[in-house]
C-alpha cells in the first residue's frame, strides 16, 4: 500500500481555532521521468512514448478549442474548457437592492476563461483503497509520535474537480 505523509497546519485566518491536512509532496516528477518509468517492461522506447503522448496532447489541445470534454486516460482524467462569470444585485448600504442583476451582465468581457478537470470516480476509488496517510511534523518532517498510518477507509471518493 502506497503510503502519503500529511501535516496538520492552522488556519490563522479565522478568529476560533481551526486545523487542516495537507500532503506533504515528495517533489515533482519531470515528463521525461514518468515517461521512463512508463517504458520499462515494455517494447516501447521513451521516444516514441515522448512523440506519442506530444501528439494526444495536441488532439486534446484542439479538441478542447472546440468546446470537447477530453479524456487524459481511460477511467482517469477529463479535461474541459470551463469559464467564470456572474453578475450580482448592486445593494445600497442598508443591504436593500440598488439595481438588481440580469443575465445581460454577464457579458465576454467579464469572462475568466480556464480549463477544468475532474477525476474519474473509478479512479478516486481505487486511490483512495490504495493509499495510507502517515501524519508528520510540519516543521521537522518527523512522524509524529501517536499517530499510525491512516487508510481512507472508502470516505468521499466522488472525482474531484481542479480548476488551473
Amino acid at each position: 500500500m502506497a503510503k502519503i505523509k500529511y501535516k496538520v497546519l492552522e488556519n490563522k485566518k479565522v478568529g476560533t481555532h481551526s486545523f487542516y491536512a495537507v500532503p506533504v509532496p515528495h517533489g515533482t516528477l519531470s515528463f521525461d521521468e514518468v515517461i521512463r518509468e512508463a517504458c520499462q517492461n515494455t517494447d516501447i522506447t521513451p521516444s516514441i512514448m515522448r512523440a506519442a503522448v506530444t501528439e494526444y496532447m495536441k488532439a486534446a489541445q484542439n479538441n478542447l478549442l472546440k468546446g470537447f470534454r477530453v479524456p487524459v486516460g481511460e477511467e482517469f482524467l477529463f479535461l474541459y474548457p470551463n469559464l467564470r462569470a456572474s453578475a450580482k444585485d448592486e445593494l445600497n448600504q442598508d443591504g436593500t437592492v440598488k439595481k438588481a442583476a440580469t443575465a445581460d451582465m454577464v457579458v465576454p468581457s467579464k469572462l475568466k476563461t480556464r480549463l477544468g478537470c475532474s477525476v474519474s470516480s473509478k479512479y478516486s476509488d481505487k486511490f483512495a483503497s490504495e493509499v495510507s496517510w502517515q501524519r508528520v511534523d510540519p516543521i521537522t518532517g518527523s512522524e509524529v509520535e501517536g499517530t499510525e498510518d491512516v487508510t481512507d477507509g472508502g470516505g468521499d471518493t466522488q472525482g474531484g474537480e481542479l480548476e488551473g
